[in-house]
């Protein structure tokens, strides 16, 4: 006899556990169906978070390796503008243990956890949904009455469940290096190795670097190009590296909700667009997703109608970030190297990033309308203030 629950969560990455973790804690039945068997390897990820995410997921303190408060950005002709805060700005988290501390998590609070398990197919039901899974050693069918789909970008699974796909994505390549000399996180325009590109190196104790890019293409190559840059190249100890990369999505699915299921993070493309990073923002849609099952369990009405209510608490936390996230991304995209160089060597003189950071409103988390303003002040001089619409209180 197969098992029913109130709820089956396909994705077991942090959103997917997260939102795992809330809907059990609730007293919601709940199947977690992750893929992975807890043998891969590390994630595609950087793991750089702002403090916003370890207060609102409880990050445990042995999964933070490093904390960040002073970043070098450096433009494509080697200019150079230096920022820090006083305070830690970011964190740089150990993604496969936070990946598997949430999961333990979800399983402590009554998930049931099915790791190396995929859903070969996923079957509408007047009850809700069947799912036929394949684990490690057998086949079984199970039926939940919800479902939330957090299994990363899923176009074909969200377009099966009548939800279309994510239009726009970036690609991001990731890999840990071994390097001298990375004192603090490095950020690099790369606009005259492709429009819209732009690679990292964060430090992460002692000798090791992570290395990341985010490119509107073949990312795994241009992590080799940006390798080679004279620069980076003389600090490199070990020349042999592997490099895994995924896509970032930078635009939202037309609707993350239907009846019986919702969408959160990756999938729904809750992403910043400015930096490909999802945590945050998908921890804060699992909450709103989380919360609203929960209420329509209660009520014993799971219609689409019911459910539309998480697409309108995640876009009123995240939609106006989203846009202006959206709209850097594409104006950065057109810049030329020339103008990159520019606005970092104006930026710079004009100390611009010294003034955004003692802002009130400054948030490493909500930035994008922090970076706009530094373009705009950047390319146009000091009494530049585009007209932007608010994009909240913590933006």
């Amino acid at each position: 006899m197969s098992e029913t629950y109130d709820v089956a969560v396909i994705g077991g990455g942090p959103s997917g556990s997260h939102a795992a973790f809330l809907l059990a804690s609730a007293g919601a039945g709940v199947a977690v169906i992750e893929r992975k068997d807890g043998t891969a390897g590390a994630p595609c990820c950087t793991g750089v978070v702002g403090t916003g995410y370890v207060d609102l997921v409880g990050v445990e303190r042995d999964s933070v390796v490093a904390d960040a408060r002073s970043a070098v950005f450096i433009s494509p002709s080697g200019r150079r503008l230096r920022v820090e805060s006083p305070v830690s700005q970011a964190l740089v988290l150990d993604r496969a243990l936070l990946e598997r501390r949430l999961l333990e998590r979800a399983a402590a609070a009554g998930a049931q956890v099915r790791t190396g398990t995929v859903a070969l197919r996923i079957d509408r039901r007047d009850s809700g949904f069947e799912l036929l899974l394949a684990g490690p050693t057998c086949r079984e069918v199970v039926h939940a009455r919800a479902l939330v789909v957090a299994g990363g970008v899923s176009p074909g699974l969200t377009r099966q469940l009548g939800l279309g796909a994510t239009q726009r994505h970036l690609v991001g390549a990731h890999a840990e290096i071994e390097m001298d000399d990375v004192e603090e996180t490095e950020v690099y325009l790369l606009q005259d190795l492709e429009r819209g590109l732009f690679a990292w190196l964060v430090p992460v104790g002692g000798h090791l670097v992570r290395v990341g890019v985010l490119s509107p293409r073949a990312a795994k190559a241009q992590v080799g190009r940006f390798l080679e840059r004279p620069e980076v190249r003389s600090r490199l100890r070990k020349p042999e590296i592997r490099i895994s990369q995924r896509p970032v999505p930078v635009s939202t699915l037309p609707r993350t909700y239907a009846d019986g299921l919702i969408v959160i993070g990756d999938a729904a493309g809750q992403v910043k667009p400015t930096t490909g990073g999802g945590l945050y923002f998908g921890a804060i849609a699992a909450r709103a997703g989380a919360d609203v099952i929960v209420e329509a369990l209660a009520a014993g009405d799971l219609s689409a109608k019911a459910l539309s209510e998480y697409e309108r608490r995640w876009k009123s936390d995240l939609g106006a970030e989203l846009r202006l996230g959206s709209r850097v991304r594409r104006i950065y995209g057109h810049l030329s190297p020339r103008q990159v160089d520019a606005i970092i060597d104006r930026a710079a003189r004009r100390h611009v990033a010294d003034q955004l950071l003692q802002s009130p409103s400054f948030s490493f988390d909500w930035h994008s309308r922090m970076l706009m303003s530094g373009l705009f002040r950047g390319l146009l001089g000091p009494l530049a203030r585009p007209r932007l619409n608010r994009v909240g209180d913590r933006a």
